[in-house]
């Protein structure tokens, strides 16, 4: 399951706002509007990997930039804060479970997606 997790996030990452349907012969994701996506046998209806939408790419990008940032922002502010515990420190927590959040949701994408597509995996 979480190869095909790993399978729909890249699938996400490379076609952003754009549909994205999976080809059995190439083992990914490919956009049907372009040269490589003609060329290839897909399969629009596949229950195993339902097609990506532009609007499922744009909400899953947005959560995994988001959580990055949060993230980097965490590292950033506990470096400079350094031992001293304050105000600080509280904003760093606030922070951290912003980015705590945007993993959930990335998951969770990424889990109904899959779980939309085929109930008996």
């Amino acid at each position: 399951m979480l190869k095909d997790m790993i399978l729909v996030a890249a699938g996400c990452i490379k076609y952003p706002g754009r549909r994205a349907v999976w080809s059995p012969q190439l083992g990914s994701y490919v956009c049907p509007d372009t040269e490589e996506g003609q060329k290839v046998t897909l399969a629009p209806e596949s229950r195993a990997y339902p097609p990506l939408n532009p609007q499922f790419t744009l909400v899953f990008t947005t959560a995994a930039v988001g959580t990055l940032f949060f993230i980097l922002l965490c590292v950033i502010l506990t470096l400079i804060a350094g031992e001293d515990p304050s105000l600080m420190t509280e904003i760093i927590r606030g922070l951290f479970s912003l980015a705590q959040i945007g993993f959930g949701a990335i998951v969770g994408l990424l889990g109904g997606k899959l779980f939309s597509g085929d109930s008996s995996k």
